[in-house]
């Protein structure tokens, strides 16, 4: 995101940030153990800097007016509305034996 936008993110069907709270930056990443995506969000702030929102998830859905994303250094959109699922074993590596 290139500038203050106002984005709704929902995790596993439950609204973490509305439209009504400008945002920074929404990063979602693989989380780790237990197979789940680590979602961060920065809101925008005047002045001190505004806390970071974390949140873990299966299902991460943003929506809001046209924006664009970045998944694998390729950019998407303008969308209005992008869900990620996790997926169980969906990615992975096998090396020679």
């Amino acid at each position: 995101m290139s500038g203050p936008t106002r984005l709704r993110i929902e995790v596993d069907g439950v609204t973490l940030v509305d439209l009504d709270e400008p945002l920074e930056s929404v990063s979602v990443m693989p989380g780790g153990v237990g197979g789940g995506a680590r979602v961060e969000v920065r809101r925008a702030s005047v002045g001190a800097e505004a806390a970071l929102l974390e949140a873990m998830a299966r299902t991460i859905t943003v929506s809001g007016s046209d924006f664009r994303y970045r998944a694998d250094a390729v950019v998407g959109g303008p969308v209005r509305t992008r869900t990620w699922t996790v997926r169980e074993g969906a990615w992975g590596l096998t090396l020679p034996g």
